[in-house]
């Protein structure tokens, strides 16, 4: 007899095996275990479960160590248990497909093969934390973190969920973060928004490490396909966590989300979610407090009416802004959007795993 085994075998077929090497039947069996007959019947044939107590009785009548027989009925049990998952899995596979499987292997969070449909459903559970989709639904629908239920019951729940949830991934693999201090984040605004001034992507950095220092945390997941949400403000404990999509286009809309989301944190509660583009009192609140603090309202006159680039160059100047965000003020107050592109920088932040640029 092996210790080991790759397939799926009784305990009971090694007791057989033994049984007949050593020329002894059933009912001799269980008079040396002190058994009934049909106990080494149902021993024999895997209806019965092994005990640590007759896996001892085994090892005084057979020679063969106790813990061998327990590890035999263990992997027996185990076997029966994957067996019986891998059916439980395929039979969720419809309900995944509701997910969007095809993004999640594209940025390499789902690995597995899209023929291999038990390991497909079996890392889309691992990656939402549930142990399987009715538990999926039960846990956003029902569950103690608020925004989660605001978030199912919307009709993009699925593609929405998948997207907070490798957000919430990507935080808890960035480490600890400083307890949340709401007056340094004030006191850091003005730095935050000289970066606007910077390449984007090297900006971003440091506006990313500044907001660290108070404990905000910022996480970058790409966009699903169809969602079209630019960036989610959401508390995980006590930590604010801004969440970005990377579809910005160009550098303006990249700071202005990130001010909005902002204005979210100091403005609004701790248990909503909240979406940029929503139709609510809070979001235009966010609005304003980003608008307003990129471009002071005392400004707002000096906003080129007409096509002038050099005067959306020096008031940038004046007032410490990138060019580009006062030319999609002004763009936007006379909305006239088909000049000055030369200022606006495009942006182009990918992330891996664990949210680093690359």
């Amino acid at each position: 007899m092996t210790a080991t085994m790759d397939y799926v075998v009784t305990t009971g077929d090694f007791i057989r095996e033994w049984m007949e090497s050593e020329g002894i039947n059933a009912a001799e069996l269980a008079r040396r275990l002190g058994v009934t007959p049909k106990h080494v019947s149902e021993l024999v044939s895997g209806k019965a479960p092994l005990s640590h107590a007759v896996a001892l009785d085994l090892e005084r009548v057979t020679g063969v160590p106790a813990r061998v027989w327990n590890q035999y009925e263990s992997g027996y049990r185990s076997a029966l248990a994957s067996k019986a998952e891998e059916a439980e899995l395929s039979a969720q596979y419809e309900k995944a497909r509701e997910f969007p499987l095809p993004y999640l292997r594209k940025h390499g969070y789902l690995t597995a093969p899209a023929r291999d449909r038990v390991a497909t459903v079996r890392e889309l559970l691992s990656l939402l934390g549930v142990a399987s989709i009715e538990a999926f639904w039960s846990t956003w629908s029902h569950g103690s973190v608020a925004y989660r239920r605001s978030a199912a019951a919307r009709a993009d729940s699925p593609a929405l969920a998948v997207w907070l949830a490798l957000g919430e991934r990507q935080h808890r693999g960035l480490g600890d973060l400083p307890p949340f201090d709401s007056g340094a984040l004030e006191a850091v605004l003005p730095t935050l928004r000289s970066f606007t001034c910077r390449e984007p992507t090297a900006g971003l950095n440091e506006a990313r490490e500044s907001l660290r220092q108070v404990g905000v945390a910022l996480s970058f997941v790409p966009a699903v396909p169809g969602l079209g949400i630019h960036g989610a403000t959401r508390w995980l404990g006590e930590t604010p966590v801004l969440q970005f999509s990377l579809l910005w286009k160009r550098d303006d809309q990249m700071w202005f989300t990130l001010f909005h989301e902002l204005g979210h944190v100091l403005l609004h509660g701790h248990k909503e979610l909240f979406l940029l583009g929503d139709s609510s009192e809070s979001e235009r609140e966010a609005d304003e407090f980003a608008a307003s603090l990129l471009i002071p309202d005392e400004c707002l006159p000096l906003l080129p009416r007409r096509r002038d680039v050099g005067a959306v160059r020096r008031l940038a100047e004046e007032i410490g802004v990138a060019p580009s965000i006062v030319l999609g003020r002004a763009q936007r107050i006379t909305q006239d959007f088909a000049w000055g592109q030369g200022l606006i920088r495009p942006v182009d932040v990918t992330i891996d795993w664990h949210g680093a640029e690359r």
